[in-house]
């Protein structure tokens, strides 16, 4: 069976590298985009869940999760959950925007696999 797919936005081309080696070390498939407006066009169906940048060029995280969820209401397709990553503190900012849950960057890989099994409990990645 084939790892579920995360969707990792993110502009820093470092950061990004990192964290898709994070998640696939932890098992699952990583595909990445540099900008808010990449991540919605990439949004469907197949993504298991979306780790969203919140300083994104272009539209930001916040703006980028509601035209998702605009797009699953439209679309009546489930909702994937969306994980903040940001620098700041903007954890009441991120929830009301749409986002599932919040990770302070740079996240380890102990908090990225937390996430990935609460939002995914019935996943199969490879550990």
């Amino acid at each position: 069976m084939t790892p579920p797919i995360i969707l990792v936005v993110e502009d820093d081309p470092v950061l990004r590298y990192l964290t898709t080696l994070q998640i696939s070390t932890l098992g699952y498939k990583a595909e990445t985009v540099d900008c808010g407006e990449a991540a919605v066009e990439r949004d469907h169906a197949g993504i298991a869940l979306i780790f969203m940048d919140m300083g994104l060029p272009g539209i930001d995280g916040c703006d980028a999760t509601l035209l998702i969820r605009k797009k699953e209401l439209s679309e009546k397709r489930r909702r994937v959950p969306i994980i903040a990553l940001t620098a700041h503190s903007d954890r009441q900012r991120c929830l009301l925007a749409g986002m599932d849950d919040f990770l302070q960057k740079p996240a380890l890989i102990a908090d990225i696999k937390y996430m990935l099994e609460k939002w995914l409990p019935n996943s199969t990645s490879n550990n």
